[in-house]
């Protein structure tokens, strides 16, 4: 049945990243063609290519925005293209004013040390939201670690789309989150804070990307299916693609985000929604 819906994956990128498996030292490097293999390979409908505001300390090295630019004008459709800001930068509101009419369609990754409740911050997302591009940002322990302001955010955003992503969210789908934890296993205590502010800001989404998302629905299946179908609407699709899992394969490519949705047997609808619908509705091409 899956091999018969439609798929986009909202979390890619292209560069280099540090591998975080035993089982791989050192870095990868992925270019266009890769990615337009694995778009090809799993016949995806389109991806959202993700830029980063500059190098992640010594980690990660992602393709700036305008090579983001560059590279989706050759492939209408199938490579959406978005900004990344760091709001310290001057006239940053400005800036990503341009990359909206340069064709940007959504700022994000937001992976900066600055707290999301910031008001440069602040002020970059009134801008995206009146710009209409959703934002998505990343959250674990060195990246806006605080979930609790995300709150504060939303509510002085209202017209913003947010998209969450990481461990600092996805940890939080539980009650019961360990704070020097990154990827907390076992079952999931209901009334998370990823659930109660689902629940109370209709801006705001989630990201299925990378381990935290996978971890998120596959240490809990039961919880996760009911998860899913209730929040099937604000859930989307993506792999990170081309971060590698503790296995030392890549997202992706294995499938394991398709394959762990697939397994949990969710409605049509749900899955539907959550692979394709969601994202068509945020951002059209």
């Amino acid at each position: 049945m899956y091999q018969e819906l439609k798929v986009i994956d909202i979390h890619t990128h292209i560069g280099s990243v540090k591998s975080w498996s035993p089982l791989l030292k050192g870095f990868i490097r992925v270019g266009l063609k890769e990615l337009l293999e694995y778009i090809d390979e799993e016949n995806l409908s389109a991806t959202w290519l993700l830029p980063l505001p500059g190098k992640i300390e010594a980690d990660i090295n992602i393709i700036s925005t305008n090579e983001v630019i560059k590279i989706c004008k050759k492939y209408p459709c199938r490579l959406i293209p978005f900004c990344s800001i760091d709001p310290r930068v001057p006239k940053a509101s400005e800036l990503l004013k341009d990359f909206k009419k340069r064709g940007c369609k959504g700022l994000g990754e937001f992976k900066v040390k600055l707290p999301v409740d910031n008001p440069l911050s602040i002020e970059l997302f009134e801008k995206a939201g009146e710009l209409e591009m959703p934002v998505i940002i990343h959250m674990d322990n060195k990246f806006n670690p605080d979930i609790v302001k995300l709150k504060y955010v939303l509510e002085k955003c209202p017209h913003t789309v947010f998209i969450l992503h990481g461990p600092g969210w996805w940890k939080h789908i539980s009650a019961e989150a360990p704070d020097k934890e990154d990827y907390p296993t076992g079952k999931v205590v209901p009334g998370g804070l990823v659930e109660k502010l689902l629940l109370k800001y209709s801006n705001l989404y989630a990201d299925l990307s990378a381990r935290s998302g996978l971890n998120a629905i596959t240490r809990d299946p039961a919880y996760s299916k009911e998860f899913l179908e209730k929040f099937s609407n604000r859930v989307l699709f993506g792999t990170d693609f081309p971060c590698l899992d503790i296995d030392a394969t890549q997202f992706g490519v294995n499938k394991k985000h398709l394959n762990a949705l697939i397994s949990l047997n969710l409605s049509k609808k749900a899955l539907k929604n959550i692979l394709y619908e969601n994202a068509l509705n945020l951002i059209a091409f």
